[in-house]
């Protein structure tokens, strides 16, 4: 009996069972059982507080600011906006500067956005760097980026901390004039001959790409405001009659003018050119103007070329028009209380 049942199973090994149709196909005995099963665990709350903010996390961010996509750039500066630290540095202001003349304008107002977040201590020491990058929007070749120039410059200008927008006056009086002649199609450097006007409508504030006739308008008076609040921080000061008084009788030694530069002097230095003035210098980037009567002398060159394109948005009329006035009446104010003084 045992021999015979070790026969029956060693030949049942090298049966080949019988195929039914309809009939699942046995396994092998050596078969491994290949699949699984994916199950989720779900979490119903996170914290999003900024204490889970890490340095590392805000570094990558700000590196997204460079990114190709420009919806990843715009979402970037989200981030940095809601998690924005109390105190910044450089690395912030180096990253998103540039951003002042990205080609995308929901990134140009996700990146104005996000200054307007930084406080103004942080703001302070970076004017220098932002005010180059909007000089640069200023005279752009793209006319959105230039339209969207003017609400950086007047974010600057209205800082609360009044060094903000002074920085920019006193060391890029000259540049920013000549950046607002491009912005506005006017010639500052070569002034027109007195009398001639440019005809109503052919300044550049009218031709702001394929914006509407609206958007144009209201292009042209967020240039025409910058404008305004930026001559009338270089051209008057608020100063109490104690200041006013001193200001007016200087207390000078008896012998300064022996130890000043003569203004006429040209020997012995002269083949240097240390005293000529270069007739053909449109402005220089570290054009330092401390007082109100060095901005006026600079502007003074360009006074006529400004007063004909405000004469041609005056002819105007509407929010131009009355933009344009006030301008020719404050300027003409100063022309005339700096004349009286001299």
């Amino acid at each position: 009996m045992g021999s015979q049942k070790k026969k029956k199973e060693k030949k049942k090994d090298f049966v080949k069972p019988k195929l039914k149709v309809g009939k699942t196909k046995p396994k092998a005995t050596s078969y491994t059982e290949l699949g699984f099963r994916a199950k989720a665990i779900g979490i119903p709350e996170q914290s999003i507080t900024k204490t889970h903010t890490s340095r590392e996390t805000f570094d990558h961010h700000l590196s997204l600011a460079r990114h190709h996509s420009h919806s990843t750039r715009r979402e970037a500066l989200a981030y940095l906006q809601a998690h924005l630290p109390e105190e910044v540095d450089s690395s912030l202001f180096t990253s998103i500067s540039p951003l002042i003349l990205d080609p995308t304008p929901t990134v140009r107002a996700a990146a104005l956005s996000l200054v307007r977040a930084i406080p103004t201590s942080s703001l302070a020491p970076h004017v220098h760097l932002i005010s180059l990058y909007i000089h640069s929007g200023m005279t752009h070749l793209a006319p959105d980026i230039r339209a969207d120039s003017s609400k950086f410059l007047l974010f600057v200008l209205k800082a609360e901390d009044a060094d903000i927008p002074m920085q920019l006056v006193t060391r890029s009086w000259e540049k920013t004039l000549h950046c607002f002649g491009s912005l506005l199609g006017w010639d500052l450097a070569s002034p027109p001959p007195p009398g001639s006007s440019i005809p109503a409508g052919s300044a550049n504030w009218n031709k702001v790409g394929n914006a509407t006739s609206i958007d144009r308008i209201a292009n042209a008076a967020g240039h025409l405001d910058a404008l305004s609040l930026f001559l009338r921080l270089g051209l008057s000061e608020n100063l109490t009659p104690e200041m006013r008084a001193q200001r007016e009788v200087p207390v000078y030694h008896a012998d300064t003018a022996k130890h000043l530069i003569p203004r006429n002097a040209t020997a012995p230095y002269a083949r240097l050119g240390l005293f000529v003035e270069d007739k053909g210098r449109r402005w220089t980037a570290v054009s330092s103007t401390e007082d109100i009567g060095a901005r006026y002398q600079l502007l003074k060159g360009m006074l006529p070329g400004i007063l004909v394109g405000l004469d041609s948005g005056r002819r105007q009329g509407g929010e131009i028009g009355r933009n344009c006035k006030y301008l020719i009446d404050f300027l003409d104010k100063v022309k005339a209380e700096t004349e009286k003084l001299q």
